[in-house]
């Protein structure tokens, strides 16, 4: 009898992952896009050695690339997972899909997505025609306009360019302000051409950017590993705001073709999005509840949602990241 209780101890503890039996953890974190400034926090972190004794893998993503469904399919397999994406997105996928996912940080107060046009939009009756959108990030356009959004524009995937408006084959499009806005400026003065750009907080979208969630199993079995995640996440944000040359160089080593102009164009535009009064107060990744509460009632107006949902349960606020802007 001890034999064999001895045999079921020893075939249980091997087949525990390593981080179960006091090794060094793993995780990996699903970005939301290809490697640029904007997701800079956790390229330095790894760089710099910001999530401690939790050894992370960083992956990029892309037009098409789902980060929750990157990270549900890794946490399937066993493995501590965390991704970076649209808080609509983490409403969807709780609401429509039934997936558990929890939101543990912030990394932009407010939203760098902008509508870049060929004529002014001074209302959202202005949005029309052709669109130019990424897969995934089409909500902040509907709840603009409103239920029977379709009878006034058509979603064209934009994938990671903006040639297509550029050419005038759409008369709008989308851009981030630390990316495409800044490639629109670019190319517009050496077309000789004017475009405009309209904020969604002047069509009444008040929301945040490029939030970092897991699941409710990984908050629940690795608190200490979501923690080292958050914090090293922000750790690596501060680092590179404050040296975004040397950023540059650790970003160009998972990505050659990166632009040194453009990268270091992008960096006001970060601070402006991370270093606000409610972070200088609380420390970057800050999670402001009134902002969940705009994005669930806007998209329930828009028909996006069947009912108004409890906003308490897409996020956490145990996990505050203790990295104070300077």
């Amino acid at each position: 009898m001890k034999r064999f209780l001895s045999y079921f101890i020893l075939l249980t503890v091997v087949s525990l992952p390593c981080y179960a039996i006091g090794q060094e953890k793993e995780a990996i974190v699903h970005e939301a896009w290809f490697v640029h400034m904007e997701s800079a926090g956790g390229w330095v972190a790894v760089d710099k050695g910001f999530y401690g004794k939790v050894k992370v893998k960083e992956v990029q993503g892309g037009p098409g690339i789902s980060p929750i469904q990157k990270v549900v399919a890794a946490v399937r397999a066993g493995n501590i997972a965390f991704g970076n994406d649209y808080p609509e997105n983490i409403i969807r996928a709780r609401e429509k899909e039934g997936i558990d996912l929890v939101v543990l940080s912030v990394d932009f107060q407010t939203s760098a997505m902008r509508i870049i046009s060929w004529k002014p939009i001074k209302s959202a009756k202005d949005i029309k025609g052709d669109f130019g959108i990424w897969i995934g990030y089409d909500a902040k356009a509907k709840c603009a306009v409103g239920k029977g959004w379709e009878k006034q524009f058509t979603i064209q995937n934009q994938g990671g360019d903006i040639k297509p408006w550029l050419a005038g084959t759409w008369p709008i499009a989308s851009a981030m302000t630390y990316n495409e806005l800044i490639t629109a400026q670019r190319e517009t003065k050496k077309m000789g051409k004017t475009f405009y750009t309209t904020d969604y907080k002047d069509l009444g979208i008040d929301w945040m950017d490029n939030v970092l969630f897991t699941t409710e199993e990984i908050i629940k079995k690795y608190p200490d590993a979501v923690q080292a995640a958050v914090t090293g996440r922000y750790k690596g944000f501060q680092w590179a705001l404050e040296n975004p040359k040397e950023t540059f160089e650790i970003l160009k080593k998972i990505n050659e073709g990166l632009d040194f102009a453009h990268e270091m164009d992008a960096v006001a535009t970060m601070k402006a999005l991370m270093i606000t009064p409610d972070t200088k107060k609380n420390g970057l990744g800050y999670i402001l509840p009134k902002k969940w509460e705009n994005i669930a009632k806007d998209m329930f107006k828009a028909g996006l949602l069947e009912k108004m949902p409890d906003v308490k349960k897409f996020y956490t606020e145990k996990f505050s990241s203790g990295v104070m802007p300077k």
